[in-house]
């Protein structure tokens, strides 16, 4: 299923690529392109379920069409934990944004997730909600989003010789928060918070800052810090997972 869903992401990029457009608009006398990408290419220091100097790959693209707006990520890391030989972290997000009002949307998304070595073969979810820009300026962005959907899980027990399948309703809160520093420096600071609906002790933290400099128009230099955390992590595995990123950025 996971090889299944890579193909129509691969096929899904390469659609993008074909079908580039440029809006004639200009916003505060500046060209505005109706599809921007970003790629980061990683070494990562990891901690919690794997302890190993590894790299990584992630990838973001946009495209807005008037009040529409479909975005991609995706990212793969290849780990090794101390049992196990290595495995492979996948994560990938397609989501469709529609705006109602000047600072309000709505919004749409689908997720899968693959993480052995934290104890689940996959995590999927489709969620619905609205989101919320409270300020916007050149220096400043912060806005907020709150979904709920159905999620599905096939968790690995410690010894990987049994499975654990659920299915349950889940909401997601999340906040955003951009801090243009300088005239070619940025902080940014992403927090998410999910919860299972049907068993509210099964609540998930996930927290990401990370600090970029331009180096030129289309590449920059990244440092980032995640932070995982599971209240209920799948049993024997440890509940909380760090990475610590310096990336360089290609940005079109």
């Amino acid at each position: 299923m996971i090889l299944s869903l890579k193909n129509k992401i691969v096929i899904f990029i390469l659609l993008f690529y074909m079908a580039l457009s440029i809006q004639a608009k200009e916003e505060n006398d500046k060209e505005k392109k109706a599809y921007s990408s970003s790629t980061s290419f990683s070494l990562l220091m990891t901690s919690g379920n794997t302890q190993e100097l590894t790299l990584g790959l992630d990838t973001e693209h946009n495209l807005e069409l008037d009040k529409n707006q479909i975005q991609f990520k995706g990212s793969i890391i290849y780990s090794k934990s101390n049992e196990e030989k290595g495995s492979e972290i996948y994560y990938s997000h397609l989501e469709y944004k529609r705006s109602i009002f000047s600072r309000a949307y709505l919004l749409g998304f689908g997720r899968v997730e693959r993480n052995v070595p934290s104890g689940y073969k996959y995590r999927l979810a489709i969620s619905g909600g609205a989101g919320y820009v409270w300020t916007k300026s050149e220096k400043l962005e912060l806005s907020s989003e709150i979904t709920l959907g159905l999620s599905k899980e096939n968790n690995l027990k410690k010894d990987k010789e049994a499975e654990l399948h659920s299915s349950f309703a889940s909401s997601l809160i999340s906040s955003r928060l951009k801090i243009k520093i300088s005239s070619n420096s940025e902080l940014s600071l992403h927090e998410i918070f999910f919860i299972n609906l049907d068993n509210t002790n099964d609540y998930r933290l996930s927290s990401l800052g990370s600090l970029s400099v331009n180096i030129s128009s289309y590449i920059a230099l990244k440092i980032s810090h995640q932070l995982k955390y599971n209240h209920q992590p799948v049993p024997g595995f440890k509940s909380t997972d760090q990475y610590l990123l310096t990336s360089l950025v290609l940005n079109f």
